[in-house]
C-alpha cells in the first residue's frame, strides 16, 4: 500500500534567518501550499492526492501578482481568497503523475511531483471454518465509505477488523459476494471492480479467492520450464502436466570438486519427459561441493574438462534436449572463472546438439550481494540458451514474514538483472511453494498442505498486499502468532504477466507438486 511521504512546509524561509532574502511586499514569508479537498496537506512524493485538486496558498497578506503556479508546465490562473490566493484544477485521472511548481516573489520556486490515487483494489476470501461454518472477508487498498458497502451488501452483517479489513456474515449467505465498482474511498478514490466471488459448494481445506482488478489472462504459448524432483507429489504432478510444458527439469545430478558427477536425474521426470515428448534439461547443482568446493572446482581446469566430457555423455546417452546449470552460492570473486566455464560447457554441449540454461541470482539495481556477485549476466546470457532468473525468495528469514517474490520486488529485480542481457533468452523463475512463519520458526511447503492447515487456525484472518499482489493467511495456533504467505493460480499471472511485458522467453515453476491445481488451468 503507498506510504505519504513525510511532510514538507513548503514556499517559505523562516523569518528572522540572516541569510533569507526580502520577502516581497506584502507577501508573508512563511507561505504555505495546502490540498484543500479535506483538509489535506500535499507531500512531495505523494501517491494518495485526490482526483479534484484545489490549491489553495496561504499567507498574510498575499496576492496573486506574487504568485505564479505551473501544473505539468502549464500555467494555472490563480484567484484571490480569504489571506490566500487558490489555483483551481480540473480532475485528474486516477493513478497519474505530475509536476507541481509554486513560486512566490522573493522566495526559491518550489517543486513537488506527485500520483494522483489509483482506484481502490479489493480482495475477498471464503473457507470453512473447521466447525464447517462458511468464513468471507475483505480487504481494500484504501478503506471504503462503509456506510455505502453496507447499503450494496443487503443481508450482510458487516464486522470491521480495521477500516481496510471487513468480515462479512450472512443468516443466509448468498451464491455471489458481489460488491460493485465506484463505491467511494480514501483520498477521492473509489472501489475498482465488480468484485464477485462465488460461495456455494466450498469444500473442507478450500480457500476461494477473488481480486479486482484481476491479473491478465497468461500469455498465449508461454514456454514452460518445470523442475521435477523424487518425490511422489513431484512425481504425479510432472506425469500429469508434462505435457503442458515446454521443458521438463529433472533434478538428481551434483558435482564434486574434482569434477566428478554424481547422482542421476528424477527419473519420474525423464520418463513424463519421454512419454509427452517434451525435451528434458536435467538440473546441475552445485549443492554437497558448497563454495570451497565450487571454488576449487573453477580454478582446476582438468576437473571443469572431467566434468564437461561427463555431462556430454550424459546428453548422448540419455538424449536430452540440454541441461540446466544451477550454481549456487559462488563466491565473487569466482566471476570471471565461472563466466569463463559456462562459455566452454556451453560450447561442448552445443557441439553435441544440446542447449544449456544458467540459473541465476537477480538483484535490485545497485544492490549486489553475495549470493549474486558470481553472475555476470550478460556474458553469461551470451553464452547459454536461456538465462533462468530466479526472482524468488524476497523474504525467507525467521522473524521476517512477507511475499516470497512479490511484483514489486520481481520488478526491481528484473530492473537490476536484465540490462545488457536480451530479453528473449531471459526465463522468469517463479516460486509455487507456500512458507509459513511460527513464532521464531520458518518452514516451507506446497500450496494444498500448507493453506489447508492454515484454514484450521484459530482467529483465522485473511490479508493482501496491493503492492506485492500476495495473499496472506494470519492466526494465532497453539497461542503463538502464525503467517503463511502463498502464491495461488491468481497471485501467480500478476507475476507472468512480466513474460508479455518484457518480451521475455517464458517461465520457469520451482517445483512439480507444490503447485496450487488451478495453476495448469490458468496457464
Amino acid at each position: 500500500m503507498p506510504r505519504r511521504a513525510l511532510p514538507l512546509l513548503l514556499l517559505g524561509l523562516l523569518a528572522g534567518c540572516a541569510s533569507s532574502p526580502p520577502a516581497a511586499p506584502g507577501v508573508a514569508p512563511d507561505a504555505v501550499v495546502i490540498v484543500t479537498v479535506g483538509g489535506a496537506q500535499l507531500y512531495d512524493g505523494d501517491a494518495t492526492v485526490p482526483p479534484t485538486l484545489n490549491l489553495a496558498i496561504q499567507a498574510e497578506g498575499i496576492t496573486p501578482a506574487a504568485v505564479d503556479v505551473t501544473l505539468d508546465r502549464h500555467s494555472l490562473p490563480v484567484s484571490a481568497g480569504s489571506g490566500e490566493v487558490t489555483a483551481r484544477v480540473a480532475p485528474l485521472a486516477f493513478a497519474s503523475a505530475h509536476s507541481l511548481v509554486v513560486a512566490i516573489q522573493g522566495q526559491p520556486a518550489q517543486s513537488f511531483t506527485f500520483q494522483v490515487v489509483d482506484r481502490t483494489q479489493v480482495s475477498a476470501a471464503a473457507w470453512l471454518s473447521p466447525s464447517g461454518a462458511l468464513v468471507c472477508q475483505a480487504v481494500f487498498e484504501y478503506g471504503p465509505d462503509q456506510a455505502r458497502l453496507r447499503a450494496v451488501l443487503p443481508g450482510a452483517s458487516l464486522t470491521w477488523l480495521d477500516p481496510t479489513h471487513v468480515s462479512l456474515t450472512w443468516s443466509s449467505p448468498p451464491a455471489t459476494l458481489s460488491i460493485p465498482a465506484g463505491l467511494p474511498a480514501q483520498f477521492g478514490s473509489v472501489l475498482d471492480g465488480p468484485l464477485s466471488l462465488p460461495l456455494g459448494s466450498l469444500r473442507p481445506g478450500e480457500l476461494r479467492r477473488a481480486t479486482v482488478p484481476p491479473p491478465p489472462p497468461a500469455p498465449p504459448g508461454l514456454a514452460v520450464t518445470l523442475w521435477s524432483v523424487g518425490t511422489a507429489a513431484s512425481g504425479a504432478s510432472v506425469t500429469a502436466h508434462a505435457g503442458a510444458v515446454a521443458v521438463v527439469s529433472p533434478t538428481g545430478w551434483e558435482v564434486q570438486p574434482d569434477g566428478s558427477l554424481t547422482g542421476s536425474p528424477d527419473a519420474t521426470g525423464l520418463a513424463a519427459a519421454a512419454a509427452a515428448h517434451r525435451s528434458a534439461w536435467p538440473l546441475l547443482a552445485n549443492g554437497a561441493a558448497g563454495s570451497a568446493g565450487t571454488d576449487q572446482l573453477l580454478h582446476d581446469p582438468a576437473a571443469e574438462a572431467e566434468l564437461i566430457a561427463a555431462l556430454v555423455a550424459q546428453v548422448q546417452r540419455l538424449r536430452l534436449g540440454g541441461v540446466n546449470l544451477d550454481f549456487e552460492g559462488i563466491p565473487g570473486a569466482d566471476r570471471s572463472a565461472y563466466t569463463a566455464f559456462a562459455g566452454q560447457l556451453a560450447s561442448a554441449l552445443h557441439a553435441a546438439g544440446a542447449g544449456l540454461s544458467i540459473d541465476v541470482v537477480p538483484h535490485a539495481p545497485g544492490a549486489v550481494d553475495a549470493a549474486s556477485a558470481a553472475y555476470d549476466y550478460p556474458a553469461l546470457a551470451a553464452a547459454a540458451d536461456r538465462l533462468v532468473v530466479m526472482t524468488y525468495d524476497e523474504h525467507v528469514a525467521a522473524g521476517d514474514p512477507g511475499p516470497i517474490a512479490g511484483v514489486d520486488w520481481q520488478a526491481a529485480e528484473l530492473a537490476g538483472t536484465l540490462p545488457g542481457v536480451p530479453h528473449s533468452k531471459v526465463v522468469l523463475g517463479i516460486p509455487l511453494y507456500a512458507r509459513t512463519w511460527t513464532g521464531d520458526r520458518v518452514t516451507a511447503s506446497g500450496y494444498a498442505s500448507a493453506v489447508a492447515a492454515a484454514l484450521a487456525w484459530p482467529g483465522l484472518a485473511y490479508g493482501y498486499d496491493f503492492s506485492a499482489e500476495t495473499p496472506e493467511l494470519s492466526g494465532d495456533p497453539g497461542g503463538v502468532p502464525a503467517q503463511l504467505w502463498f502464491d495461488d493460480a491468481q497471485s501467480l499471472l500478476y507475476k507472468i504477466a512480466a513474460v508479455q511485458r518484457l518480451g521475455l522467453a517464458g517461465i520457469a515453476a520451482w517445483r512439480a507438486g507444490f503447485e496450487d491445481p488451478s495453476f495448469w488451468a490458468a496457464i
